[in-house]
């Protein structure tokens, strides 16, 4: 079984997750990063929007995604204040934080759990409460690195 499952396994996904560790343990140390960076943070909640669509209940995943979404943005928003150290032009100066790990990863464990539930028990990831459970998941997750990128945004620009 277990053999099963890795032949399954998109080898693009072996990659990706290095990557994100990567990402994820540059994050805990202070580093100063091109705001591009951390605007492009957000686009791994598309891993998520694409996921919630193939789920037999899609519109309740996006209905629950789209308000978490919201919830994470906002907590994001405010979380972000306690990292940033300043902002020119070009970079943005943080210090060290695990949460950028601990968010990527989750997202990426979710993303991953799902398809393997998907694949192994297709009638459990077709009911209701999965789609609602992913949806909050990866909604809070995915707005987190959104309400990050505008707090960032709106930093006010040192020369």
């Amino acid at each position: 079984m277990f053999t099963a499952i890795l032949s399954a396994i998109p080898l693009w996904i072996f990659p990706l997750l290095f990557g994100l560790v990567w990402l994820g343990l540059r994050a805990s140390k202070p580093r100063a990063v091109s705001v591009w960076m951390v605007y492009a943070l957000p686009m791994l909640g598309l891993l998520s929007l694409n996921a919630a669509q193939g789920l037999a209940q899609a519109e309740a995943a996006l209905t629950v995604l789209a308000l978490a979404y919201i919830v994470g943005a906002v907590w994001g928003y405010r979380a972000q204040g306690a990292w940033i150290i300043r902002r020119d032009t070009r970079r943005v100066h943080l210090r060290g934080e695990w949460v950028t790990m601990v968010t990527i990863l989750s997202l990426f464990a979710l993303n991953f759990a799902t398809g393997m539930v998907q694949g192994m028990g297709p009638s459990l990831a077709g009911g209701i409460p999965f789609a609602l459970g992913f949806g909050m998941l990866a909604g809070a997750l995915s707005g987190s690195l959104m309400g990050r990128a505008l707090r960032v945004a709106r930093w006010p620009v040192t020369a």
